[in-house]
């Protein structure tokens, strides 16, 4: 009797956390990053036609990828989780389109059983001084759609509580040449919008390390190629000036006067034509380290909670149950009889 009383004290708790535990929907996609090759298709295309181009060069177009394993690094980060935070998604059981960080922060609330006795059990102490210590909560916060990487960020107490949840709720596995993306949330709509504004992140991040070195070249290329026009075409006009204020050229000295702009246009343009050339193969130099994702699963809304698992949480809480009330038994009768060995 006392086995049953016991065991179905259990059920009775299972079933409790069971029914007010939060639901959850989970939703996956699978990614298989570029390998990594010494030449890609743009270096071999410039190796073979830069030539008749005027292009020299390719041969030395080297792919540093990240390793898949350190992508969980990446999505880790708090500059990935603060620009994650603040991307639109739709929740659609709570009928409304807001941010992961206003999500979290001020529209779900859920109750979860175990939760509500820890924290006025375990965590009450902390509840009590919370109530005596300044808070942040109340004060605005600057919404960060972009992170400059290469400064300090600025974040407050409740921009950090979010992107910790979402380090949690959003994480990836690596698995030889291919990664999976895992996205857990309180809403199926949300889940799969989420793993795809993280791939997209993760993609950004990925791209901007493996091309930024290119796209300073670049930069420092055009910027060069601009002040080479410009001289060139101010020569370019002064010898155009020239020949028209001399068209016979009857003196020794105009004639040397012309022969020094020639030499000067001759220059101008070599550095100028060199320049263009040195774009061109910069631009290549972009797109072959533009890394490519190939999608072997794309993201899906998830048609199933994926938690709690109600009918696990009552198998385990019944043979928890059972367990403690038979060694419970066991451990009674042991007492009783060492009892009434000792008293006799």
């Amino acid at each position: 009797m006392l086995i049953a009383k016991i065991t179905g004290g259990f059920l009775v708790l299972g079933l409790l956390i069971a029914l007010f535990s939060p639901v959850e929907y989970s939703t996956s996609a699978t990614l298989m990053p570029e390998s990594e090759s010494a030449q890609g298709r743009a270096g071999g295309l410039l190796q073979q036609y830069g030539g008749m181009l005027g292009i020299s060069g390719g041969g030395n177009m080297m792919n540093e990828s990240i390793p898949p394993s350190l992508y969980p690094d990446i999505l880790e980060s708090i500059p990935y989780q603060v620009e994650l935070m603040n991307k639109p998604v739709t929740f659609s059981e709570y009928d409304t389109t807001v941010t992961p960080h206003v999500f979290f922060s001020e529209i779900y609330e859920p109750f979860s059983l175990i939760g509500f006795i820890k924290g006025y059990t375990i965590g009450l102490p902390g509840k009590i001084i919370g109530l005596f210590s300044s808070s942040d909560e109340d004060q605005e916060e600057e919404v960060i759609t972009e992170v400059d990487r290469d400064s300090v960020l600025h974040i407050s107490k409740r921009q950090l509580s979010t992107a910790n949840k979402l380090k949690s709720r959003l994480t990836v596995n690596s698995e030889g040449n291919t990664i999976t993306i895992n996205s857990e949330f309180p809403d199926p709509q949300a889940a799969a919008e989420i793993a795809q504004n993280g791939i997209v992140l993760l993609k950004e991040y990925v791209r901007e390390y493996r091309t930024q070195k290119a796209k300073e070249d670049l930069k420092y290329i055009e910027e060069q190629l601009a002040s080479a026009r410009e001289r060139f075409e101010k020569i370019q006009q002064k010898r155009a000036e020239f020949r028209d204020s001399n068209v016979n050229l009857a003196t020794a000295k105009a004639q040397t006067r012309e022969q020094e702009l020639q030499s000067q246009y001759n220059l101008a343009f070599e550095i100028y034509n060199s320049l263009s050339q040195r774009r061109e193969q910069a631009r290549l130099q972009v797109q072959e380290q533009t890394p490519v994702f190939s999608i072997l699963q794309p993201v899906s809304v998830p048609h199933s909670n994926s938690a709690p698992n109600r009918m696990l949480i009552l198998v385990v809480s019944g043979m928890l149950g059972g367990i403690i009330a038979l060694g419970w038994v066991l451990v009674q009768s042991w007492w009783e009889s060492e009892k009434s060995r000792f008293s006799s």
